[in-house]
């Protein structure tokens, strides 16, 4: 008996390793989950530390001292680097705007020119307009980017800022002392004041700094977006990518159940038999991401932005070069445990790379430009172009073209490999 079963389990064995597709189920996938995973969250756990420090545009154009001496101090905050110039220029907010919105920076600070006056200013006269910082933030920027670093920014401005109060005030209360003092007496105050206010490194108490987070002004957002905005169009562009295991697995159903055969002796052409059947997929993808989006909506009351149009588009692009992969993928495997085994594969890797699961501006570097040779990349920014930053239809015409492109590659290499034998 235990001859027996040893040799049913030795056959089993053999006859696992000699199925790749299932090797690869087996290892393949965790193993290659673990790696992606690993590399693009590392930026999760490291955003804001010495190496991986936060980047942040810097406009100073404040013409007075208090906040070049902000400025100053953050250049040696830990978990902060700083850009204070582009091309040999100073940074202006205009600037700042400029590159947010090409997508090179996610976040910047605006010190407006008025700023050290309107300090001093708003410390004597309650009535006088608050000085004001501005972030200027990506809207698709989340709190794990901005929140660090607003608190360095805010702290050294308190500091900065309510040293610099303490000292106005003392100079100008020591200066009616003195006016009223003997004459002999005045040069004596005056010393006393001087060291009295250098001696000083802080003062308790808020400054009255109002500070703004804004989205540069390209953009047209009617309200903060939230996680929901962000999150529903990447699960979606998942969901939809990973149809392509259901794609290649159905070729082999089809083969296995003799209904190919039967196809074949029909007067059909191969680009006839892959966009019939491609159809089929490309009208389900299209319904996952109504149910997708009408989830988002009716549950959380997501917001879709103000371009219908552009929206339509993006999901038929999307949906397209789904479908293509699915069918190029197909041309490249030789059984339906190969087609399911790659088609996971496929489906969870691309989308971690492409940021549906991990924001790609916490990844490493060079993982974010990898993240631009997938679809999910470009269909993810098309979707956030319109929900999060509020853009229209000819404003993403580049990323729906790179699209495009992927969509017309994968489904001419699929008609170009596909064997109908």
């Amino acid at each position: 008996m235990f001859n027996q079963i040893f040799a049913i389990a030795l056959k089993e064995i053999k006859v696992l390793f000699h199925d790749r597709g299932s090797l690869i189920a087996l290892f393949g996938l965790p193993i290659a989950f673990i790696l992606v995973m690993t590399v693009a969250l590392d930026g999760v756990f490291t955003s804001g530390t010495s190496d991986k420090p936060i980047v942040m545009l810097v406009s100073n154009q404040d013409t007075g001292p208090l906040a070049a001496s902000v400025v100053k101090d953050l250049r040696t905050a830990e978990g902060l680097s700083l850009v204070e110039t582009y091309n040999g220029s100073p940074l202006t907010a205009a600037k700042i705007e400029e590159l947010i919105t090409a997508r090179q920076y996610m976040l910047g600070v605006d010190f407006p020119a008025d700023f050290s006056d309107a300090v001093l200013t708003s410390g004597s006269d309650p009535e006088a307009a608050k000085p004001q910082v501005r972030f200027i933030v990506d809207p698709t920027a989340n709190n794990q980017i901005l929140a660090p670093a607003r608190g360095l920014v805010e702290g050294h401005v308190e500091r900065v800022t309510s040293f610099a109060l303490m000292q106005s005030q003392t100079r100008a209360g020591f200066a009616a002392i003195a006016r009223n003092a003997p004459a002999g007496q005045q040069a004596f105050m005056r010393q006393i004041e001087e060291q009295f206010t250098s001696g000083q490194a802080q003062a308790v108490g808020s400054t009255g700094v109002e500070y703004r987070v804004v989205s540069p002004s390209q953009y047209k957002i009617d309200k903060e977006p939230t996680s929901v905005e962000q999150n529903v169009p990447a699960y979606t562009i998942y969901g939809v990518f990973f149809i392509l295991q259901t794609i290649a697995t159905g070729f082999f159903e089809e083969k296995n159940s003799g209904a190919f055969h039967r196809l074949q002796a029909a007067p059909l052409s191969r680009a006839a038999y892959l966009i019939g059947k491609g159809l089929s997929y490309f009208a389900i993808n299209l319904i996952q991401i109504v149910l997708m989006f009408a989830v988002g909506v009716l549950v959380f009351h997501m917001k879709l932005g103000n371009a219908p149009l552009a929206m339509v588009v993006i999901s038929v692009i999307t949906s397209l070069a789904a479908t293509g992969l699915g069918m190029m993928v197909t041309c490249f495997v030789r059984s339906q445990e190969q087609a399911g085994s790659l088609g996971t594969l496929l489906g969870v890797v691309l989308s971690v790379i492409g940021g549906m699961m991990v924001p790609a501006y916490v990844m490493p570097d060079f993982m974010q430009k990898i993240s631009w040779a997938t679809p999910h990349a470009w269909a993810l920014s098309a979707y956030q172009d319109v929900i999060v930053r509020g853009m229209d239809l000819p404003q993403i015409l580049p990323s729906l073209g790179v699209l495009s492109l992927f969509a017309l590659g994968f489904w001419v290499v699929a008609i170009l490999r596909f064997k109908f034998n």
